[in-house]
């Protein structure tokens, strides 16, 4: 299934046999020190809040982003990776909280290569 949208996610999260919990990072996007003079800037993503969430909790995009608003926090890109369980169970808050430090660690790294990042719109962002 092609993912463009959050909401799409959400579809493809749902239709897995295992349940998936949905560990999602909020991230301002910064320019990197040192750029050379005429030169493109690029940004560096720094994590600013994560979560995790059943696919059950989430709805819309739009809501989510709401959720988020009343933290207080700016950001300007979520990114999103999955952690299965079984069929009849959740990952324990063990294994989520392992997993949400590995996300930010490998965020803070520049190693996204196996998250998907949305706009503020809830659109799919393609990396450079």
């Amino acid at each position: 299934m092609n993912i463009a949208t959050f909401e799409e996610l959400l579809i493809a999260a749902a239709v897995q046999p295992e349940q998936q919990r949905l560990l999602l990072t909020f991230a301002v996007a910064e320019p990197e020190p040192d750029t050379t003079p005429g030169v493109r800037a690029r940004t560096t993503l720094v994590p600013v809040m994560c979560v995790d969430k059943q696919v059950a909790e989430l709805d819309t995009f739009a809501n989510l982003a709401e959720e988020a608003k009343r933290m207080g926090q700016n950001w300007d890109v979520l990114l999103v990776t999955t952690l299965s369980g079984t069929a009849s169970q959740l990952p324990d808050n063990e294994q989520t909280e392992a997993a949400l430090r590995k996300m930010i660690k490998a965020i803070r790294h520049g190693q996204m290569e196996r998250l998907l990042a949305f706009d503020r719109g809830g659109d799919l962002l393609q990396y450079a």
